[in-house]
């Protein structure tokens, strides 16, 4: 009851603060139906579990709700291709243990541009190399190195499941949280190519801690549920020797900070503030319209 009750508290607030009111999304079948299309016609859909068919649901989801304001159809389909890849590394560990040795050859195979050895790492990589073709110069490598990181640090997670965090570590929960998080990839990808690299580049530092952040705030009653140790809560709480419920209260406090700031640097460019704004909205509804989130339980 005590955790229903801080999360209840501290998703409330989030939501409150960056003007955001609760939602739920309708799941929009013509964009999966386009995203199915585009994906058969890639080679993309393979059988079995190495298909982006897998987690192709969700990052329709996340295209549909955090990409909503981006105004090109092809650019929605491929972010929510992306997702689909994204969220099968990310599982892997713990739902297909078998793809490992492939997730560790990933990037090594990538810049070799040799086969991966599985379905959606391959599909993964071909998305990967399509960035060029929908963001500008310097977004579509940053993307990509971003995405190479988020590869790597899945592993580091799962070599580090176990590691005791020393409290003198001050700086590593948000170093590995922010490798892990891709979002530093995601924040490039809220800015159509129409809003110049200028308008918006100065604040994509906080928009990476932000969105990463933003996850964990409305992870965390999920992941609490399961008992998860290597999310930034988790960690954090265990290097400052303070409770869960204590750390996930500070850090909503921090995302809300982070999300005033990145308005303040973005408030010379209306287009891309607006932007901002949108994807904000967007972010929490991708996060509250699929049912991995359990806000059902939260009466929210």
């Amino acid at each position: 009851m005590q955790l229903i009750q801080a999360a209840r508290e501290n998703i409330s607030s989030l939501l409150e603060q960056c003007n955001v009111p609760y939602k739920i999304i309708p799941f929009d079948e013509d964009l999966y139906q386009d995203c199915v299309d585009d994906a058969t016609r890639r080679g993309y859909l393979v059988d079995g579990d190495q298909s982006v068919l897998t987690f192709l649901r969700e990052g329709v989801v996340y295209a549909a709700t955090a990409g909503a304001h981006i105004p090109h159809r092809p650019t929605q389909i491929w972010i929510a291709l992306y997702t689909s890849c994204a969220i099968y590394v990310d599982e892997a560990a713990d739902l297909f243990p078998e793809v490992l040795p492939d997730v560790y050859l990933f990037n090594d195979r990538f810049i070799c541009k040799e086969t991966q050895g599985n379905g959606v790492l391959d599909a993964f990589a071909d998305v990967m190399r399509r960035a060029s073709d929908l963001y500008r110069p310097v977004a579509a490598p940053l993307i990509i190195t971003a995405t190479q990181n988020f590869v790597t640090a899945n592993l580091l997670e799962y070599e580090t499941r176990s590691m005791k965090i020393s409290s003198a570590a001050e700086r590593y929960p948000i170093f590995q949280r922010t490798l892990s998080g891709v979002a530093e990839a995601y924040a490039f990808m809220v800015f159509p190519w129409e809003i110049p690299l200028n308008d918006y580049i100065q604040a994509i530092p906080e928009m990476t801690l932000f969105i990463h952040n933003v996850n964990d705030v409305l992870s965390f009653y999920k992941e609490e549920l399961v008992s998860e140790t290597t999310n930034q809560v988790s960690t954090l709480a265990a290097r400052a020797n303070k409770s869960k419920l204590e750390t996930f209260g500070e850090l909503t406090e921090t995302t809300i900070g982070l999300y005033k700031t990145v308005v303040k640097i973005l408030q010379g460019s209306p287009e891309a503030c607006e932007a901002f704004k949108r994807y904000t909205a967007g972010y929490v509804y991708f996060h509250t319209s699929i049912t991995r989130y359990r806000f059902a339980d939260l009466d929210l």
